[in-house]
């Protein structure tokens, strides 16, 4: 009688103790789930962010280009007409293979080279005495603006003589 009694008492305790094994086993389990799902998202996010950063740097790499180039239109169109360049003054929209500045706009507002909003400020004597100021800035956005807004730029400021050196015969 007495091993039967020692025996049920070792039964209850190894039921016991199965049983909190398996309840520790399942909080195990959660706990791993948990740092899994904690881990995949951190992933997630840095690969997100890197994504984003990425087409940042891209558009600000492309912005730069086109203010350079903005700038070497604006140079040539110098170039061709001293007389015609010295009647510029304001603001003018420059969008894809420009050849002349067209007519002054108060403001470049929608896209004009792709998703970029590119324009030129001319200021006469804004350098010096016969040399213009001329600003290009190449506006884009992304996810981080305000929707509808172009809240980055890039800037290419250069001044212009606007007399010939070379004198016809």
């Amino acid at each position: 009688m007495r091993s039967n009694m020692i025996n049920k008492v070792r039964s209850e305790k190894s039921e016991v103790r199965s049983k909190k094994e398996s309840g520790q086993t399942l909080i195990e389990t959660l706990a791993a789930l948990a740092i899994i799902a904690i881990v995949i998202s951190a992933i997630a996010t840095s690969v997100t962010s890197s994504l984003s950063n990425a087409t940042f740097n891209q558009n600000q790499t492309l912005a730069t280009k086109y203010a350079q180039q903005g700038a070497e239109v604006v140079t040539q169109i110098r170039d061709a007409g001293y007389t015609t360049f010295k009647n510029y003054g304001g603001t003018y929209c420059l969008g894809q293979n420009p050849t002349s500045l067209g007519t002054v706009q108060a403001n470049c507002s929608s896209p004009n080279l792709g998703q970029f909003i590119r324009s030129v400020q001319i200021q006469q004597n804004g350098c010096a005495a016969t040399v213009s100021k001329v600003t290009v800035i190449v506006s884009f956005t992304d996810g981080k603006c305000q929707i509808g807004a172009y809240c980055h730029n890039e800037t290419e400021t250069s001044c212009l003589s606007t007399t010939n050196p070379v004198q016809g015969p």
